[in-house]
């Protein structure tokens, strides 16, 4: 486990979390959701690389963490999307040296991140996988995905299932593979310092992810 400054195309630096065997060969690009990196992320990094995958947790807000609601939504609002992609390539582009292919992961805004991470760079980024985000709709878009989407909702927000069918439909006109699950929890049910966590559904989806990357990404 080590930290690591990358440099992007535009010049700037984006700080990463990377654990794991420098031998492995899938990568897993995880994706904070919109409180910036937390210990959780990290924590879900080191059991990824104990699996025996190369992992690294991307920071798109620079450091900086949210320590109320108001403050996370206004980071994620002012969030420059082409930063943020430029910082996404620049991750992508260390964890597949070696010729390793990529899964990408996140929640939340970090989700949402995830699918369009995978969309950057599709001949490295094999499947996604995302936790309660809000949902690229965009067939053409969708139709540069070069693999499977686990996709995991939480029932207890207003807009599932709606959100849900909407990105099913998407998909299948894309021609795109979709696996869907579901738990009757809260947005946020995986993070420990939410107030919505849900142990049991968090232990859950990660039963879920561990099946989905074997599957997808054999070591």
């Amino acid at each position: 486990m080590a930290m690591m400054t990358l440099k992007t195309r535009d010049g700037n630096e984006v700080e990463a979390y990377v654990a794991g065997p420098d031998t492995a060969r899938h990568g897993i690009l995880i994706i904070h959701d919109w409180w910036g990196v937390l210990k959780y992320n990290r924590d879900w990094a080191d059991r990824l690389a104990a699996l025996g995958y190369r992992v690294m947790v991307t920071d798109l807000y620079d450091g900086e963490k949210a320590s109320n609601a108001a403050r996370a939504g206004e980071l994620m609002r002012n969030l420059d999307q082409d930063i943020a992609d430029n910082k996404l390539l620049a991750a992508l582009n260390e964890l597949k040296q070696g010729g390793r292919t990529i899964t990408t992961l996140g929640w939340s805004l970090g989700g949402r991140e995830a699918l369009l991470a995978a969309m950057l760079d599709p001949e490295v980024v094999n499947s996604d996988i995302l936790f309660y985000c809000r949902m690229v709709n965009d067939v053409e878009a969708l139709s540069q995905l070069s693999g499977p989407t686990l996709a995991i909702y939480a029932e207890q927000e207003r807009i599932w299932p709606d959100k849900m069918h909407a990105f099913d439909k998407a998909m299948a006109a894309a021609g795109k593979v979709v696996e869907n699950h579901s738990f009757d929890a809260g947005h946020g049910f995986v993070n420990p310092g939410s107030e919505r966590y849900s142990e049991q559904a968090s232990n859950r989806s990660w039963d879920l992810v561990v099946d989905f990357l074997r599957r997808v990404a054999p070591l």
